[in-house]
């Protein structure tokens, strides 16, 4: 409760929202530094505005100690992230809040669940932001805000940063990031041996995944923005200056190799740089790429791509919204894994719908590409998970109907699951929406993961 003492001269606490009512005794597991809440952070401290984050996920807090930390703090505004995993987590929170303090709530799912956060029992003011969240917090807290909100009740404003809000980051190369906020920065990954730091090069998305919150079809009104070139290179070296020992950096937006045309961007970051990368990937990024661009990714310093592919079953990939060829992705990866390009996969079990067979064909697909990785002597390693629907998006108004209220989905913690697999920080459940028995879904999982090993 040290942070009790920091937060008694802090205008803001800006929350990395709790995954977890209680303190987690066993939780070791690398957490990532909330970057879109870093460049809230830095925008408001350049503002001259004393702010402070408390990260409650990185920091292990119970929602009691953090609401504890809350009320006995000066902070005039809190804002917070919130998510689909911990709604009820955030809302226990705020109703355990004392204290006089406007909160302002964020995050892709607020443009869904509003309603519900405005429901919540206190007299407290909450603001709802919809989009970016940089800019208007300025306003808001200095009590200048230049728009008037889409929605208003008794002490509830909601407020939409689109393209045509004043507050809506044009250009996200301009914009900079104190990393002085982040105590878990750079992290140690114990796969490669490295110390990390992470960035994200882009916002929005150019996919249409049906579990995804942030698909460009539900996110017509924001349109993507990518960081410049020498945008990347400034802050790759401002992040090599800042930490003597990184030797990596990893990049968590899925759109930094978007295609063949950005394999010159690629070179041109890294070649000339002492530092290694790893990045998402799509499987549609590199439909139109050669062995030689392949060779090239792998020459600059790529430690590893992530991708995510899902389900090996075509009707499963079909219902998705992801790409269903399975040739193409088995091809794709192959290639890959020839370009000597190690590859963490994702896949998912439990889908609406999915049957045994198409879990088999998703498990068929996962030991196919770990024996393709041992012929070719590359590194190979999946990460699974069982479904579950966000608030606002495609599979969530398919299995809720037209009423989308937030209190019919309800995630919880997936105990069973996590003490089967030993890992805690996103087993969520909201019950099983496959056509198999829960147990055959959490057997797939186990056995997958268990190909790490293999």
């Amino acid at each position: 409760m040290d942070d009790l003492i920091v937060l008694k001269d802090k205008d803001v606490i800006v929350i990395n929202s709790p995954l977890f009512y209680e303190k987690k005794e066993e939780f070791d597991e690398n957490v990532l530094p909330p970057i879109g809440l870093g460049y809230i952070l830095t925008n408001l401290k350049n503002n001259k505005i004393s702010c402070y984050l408390v990260d409650a996920v990185y920091n292990n807090i119970s929602v009691f100690d953090l609401a504890s930390m809350i009320n006995q703090s000066d902070a005039k505004f809190m804002a917070i992230n919130i998510f689909s995993t911990n709604l009820f987590l955030v809302k226990d929170l705020i109703e355990k809040i004392e204290k006089e303090i406007t909160i302002i709530i964020g995050g892709l799912a607020t443009k869904y669940l509003y309603q519900e956060i405005f429901s919540w029992k206190t007299e407290n003011e909450i603001i709802a932001v919809i989009g970016d969240g940089e800019l208007i917090l300025v306003d808001i807290v200095k009590d200048k805000l230049q728009e008037e909100p889409i929605y208003e009740k008794t002490h509830r404003k909601l407020y939409e940063v689109n393209s045509k809000s004043i507050y809506f980051v044009k250009n996200i190369s301009n914009i900079s990031l104190n990393r002085d906020f982040f105590k878990n920065e750079p992290l140690f990954s114990k796969k490669f041996g490295v110390y990390e730091a992470n960035i994200v090069t882009s916002r929005g998305c150019i996919y249409n995944c049906a579990f995804c919150g942030a698909s460009r079809e539900l996110n017509k009104k924001i349109p993507i923005r990518i960081q410049s070139l020498e945008s990347i290179q400034f802050e790759i070296d401002g992040i090599c200056k800042k930490y003597s020992q990184i030797s990596s950096v990893r990049i968590l937006d899925d759109l930094f190799i978007r295609n063949q045309s950005n394999i010159a961007k690629i070179e041109k970051i890294f070649t000339h740089r002492d530092v290694f990368w790893r990045s998402m990937a799509h499987i549609l990024s590199f439909t139109k790429m050669t062995n030689g661009d392949l060779a090239k990714i792998k020459a600059s310093g790529c430690l590893e791509l992530s991708i995510g592919i899902e389900s090996g079953s075509e009707n499963v990939l079909k219902k998705v919204g992801k790409c269903s060829d399975l040739n193409l992705i088995k091809r794709t990866i192959t290639d890959l894994m020839k370009a000597q390009i190690n590859l963490k996969t994702y896949f998912i079990f439990g889908f609406p719908g999915e049957t045994k067979e198409d879990m088999k064909k998703t498990y068929d697909l996962i030991c196919f590409f770990t024996k393709e990785a041992k012929k070719l002597k590359t590194g190979f390693r999946v990460s699974v998970f069982q479904f579950r629907p966000y608030h606002g998006t495609k599979f969530y108004f398919d299995l809720f109907g037209k009423k989308r209220q937030p209190f019919d989905l309800h995630l919880i913690e997936d105990n069973s699951l996590s003490a089967r697999i030993k890992r805690i920080q996103f087993n969520f459940t909201a019950g099983n929406f496959s056509n198999c028995r829960q147990e055959t879904v959490s057997t797939y999982i186990k056995k997958s993961l268990a190909l790490n090993n293999s």
